[in-house]
């Protein structure tokens, strides 16, 4: 496990999640859309692209949400990433795609409780 360094790896997808966020509300598409819908439209593009990688990388760690965002975005058949400028212009315009269901449901306090004695163990 230790050679595997699975921490390491979760926290460089986290980090790479991270950097999609901040693009996206850097860039703002929904600002820029009334001046340039081209532009708009092409960060949302983009955007897409992001989903669908961030899709493919985090199958390892949440394979049911990986598969759940995949099918959201009609790229079911999406491989691992080799050439990253490819990943990140995969989708042409145009391509079709739904809302998915909420993939992470906010935990209330109750439900907290509930999962600590559902698996707090036996002692």
């Amino acid at each position: 496990m230790e050679a595997v360094e699975l921490r390491k790896a979760a926290a460089d997808l986290r980090a790479i999640w991270a950097a999609g966020n901040e693009y996206l509300q850097a860039a703002a598409p929904w600002t820029l859309y009334k001046q340039s819908p081209e532009d708009a439209a092409a960060i949302v593009r983009f955007a897409l692209n992001l989903i669908r990688l961030y899709g493919v990388l985090s199958a390892p760690y949440i394979p049911d949400a990986s598969k759940a965002i995949l099918a959201a975005i009609n790229a079911e058949d999406a491989a691992w990433p080799t050439d990253l400028e490819a990943a990140l212009s995969a989708l042409p315009a145009g391509h079709a795609f739904c809302t998915p269901d909420v993939l992470f449901a906010k935990i209330t306090d109750e439900r907290r409780d509930e999962l600590e004695a559902q698996f707090a163990g036996e002692e």
